[in-house]
């Protein structure tokens, strides 16, 4: 019986120093292999080796910093998550690192709650913009998520919030201040159809061109652009930013469409005004050979575009946007002498400057709901309103 009972403590023993031995030795393989600046497969930039110093300590930072930087690029990570997002399907999660693991492989965000305080400001600024140019038409595009349009891929016994009922409340609200350009009953009418990516948060750009179909008229564009465009393939690969987020779907290749306006010169500048670039295109190829290929359209998000074109109309545009409108803009370069799109996240200015510099004759809103209703800086760029 003591035979047995040491015998078994040597085990117990052995097994304790084998784990302290793998601990240190990947602690040590830590330690010497260099630091990785992002993870491709979670589409971010990944925690580096904190500095110890008295400052760190003071703040008592260091012990956060390490452990996120640990976190991060400890051995094995992608493996040891690739393994908990399978234990955690097969035991019938719902959501994976907070998005939906729908059906047929549909991957679809939360829709947000609104920030009533951030609301209230953007939509009295929208209203007291309007008012302050009675003579310039300003439309508004909200764009549904696709958890919204798309809720009968939600998992089982999920549920979201009526996002619906949020977009109808803003238009309510913004009443006859703005034109409404109504996407929801238009990407209801598809929900069929692939107008949202499976792996990523954004509509698709056959998604964008069924509602500029139905923009088209609000804006003043007379003609029946249904078949002023023809789609081309670009990419057969993207893999989109909720992949990455919860680590499902990783292997899923979705196209990425561009939409080339069939009559017409085509030919713009494309101004990234902070950045002091020029382009001779709306599309950025070299984004196809990233982890992000939706910047393939406008080149990604910037503070400032100044889009000019060789349409013969004198109207200039401005679009106040998040990257929604990023697959929408190029619909409506042909209708416009100069389109300038300022996006509120990155843009230190204000709509007035905008507004007197480039002499805009017409004004978008184009947003998707999650991005609206949780937004702070949209009335930031109205301060002087």
């Amino acid at each position: 019986m003591r035979g047995r009972k040491r015998k078994k403590g040597r085990i117990e023993g052995l097994i304790g120093k084998i784990f302290i031995l793998g601990l240190l030795c990947v602690m040590l393989i830590n330690l010497i292999v260099p630091d990785r600046e992002s993870s491709e497969s979670e589409y971010r930039v990944l925690a580096s080796s904190p500095k110890l110093n008295l400052t760190t300590i003071m703040a008592g930072d260091f012990a956060e910093q390490f452990e996120n930087w640990m976190s991060d690029q400890f051995v094995g990570r992608s493996l040891l998550r690739g393994v908990k997002t399978t234990l955690s399907r097969l035991g019938g999660s719902r959501m994976e690192n907070g998005v939906y693991l729908g059906k047929n492989g549909q991957l679809l965000e939360p829709i947000e709650l609104p920030d009533q305080e951030h609301l209230s400001a953007n939509l009295d600024s929208i209203r007291s913009f309007a008012e302050s140019y009675p003579d310039i038409p300003v439309s508004m595009l909200l764009v549904p998520d696709a958890a919204c349009v798309l809720s009968d891929s939600l998992p089982a016994f999920a549920s979201v919030e009526d996002q619906t009922q949020m977009i109808s409340m803003v238009q309510r609200n913004l009443g006859d201040s703005v034109n409404w350009i109504d996407a929801v009953s238009v990407l209801n009418k598809h929900k069929s159809e692939k107008i949202y990516y499976k792996t990523d948060s954004h509509w698709t750009a056959l998604g964008a061109f069924y509602v500029f179909q139905e923009a088209a008229p609000v804006l003043g564009i007379q003609e029946d652009v249904s078949d002023k465009y023809v789609s081309y393939t670009v990419s057969d690969s993207f893999n989109g930013l909720l992949a990455a987020q919860c680590g499902v779907g990783l292997g899923e290749k979705e196209t990425i469409d561009i939409y080339a306006p069939t009559q017409g010169d085509p030919d713009v500048i494309v101004s990234y005004v902070d950045e002091s670039k020029r382009t001779t295109s709306l599309y950025d190829s070299s984004k196809l050979e990233t982890r992000d290929q939706y910047s393939v359209y406008l080149g990604g998000n910037t503070s400032v575009l100044d889009i000019r074109t060789v349409s013969t109309s004198q109207d200039r545009l401005l679009v106040i946007k998040d990257s929604f409108a990023n697959c929408f803009v190029p619909f409506l370069a042909p209708y416009y002498r100069e389109i300038v799109v300022v996006d509120p996240r990155y843009y230190s200015g204000t709509i007035t400057d905008l507004m007197d510099t480039y002499r805009i004759t017409d004004v978008l809103f184009l947003y998707s709901g999650n991005t609206f209703f949780t937004d702070n800086s949209i009335s930031g760029v109205f301060a002087s309103e």
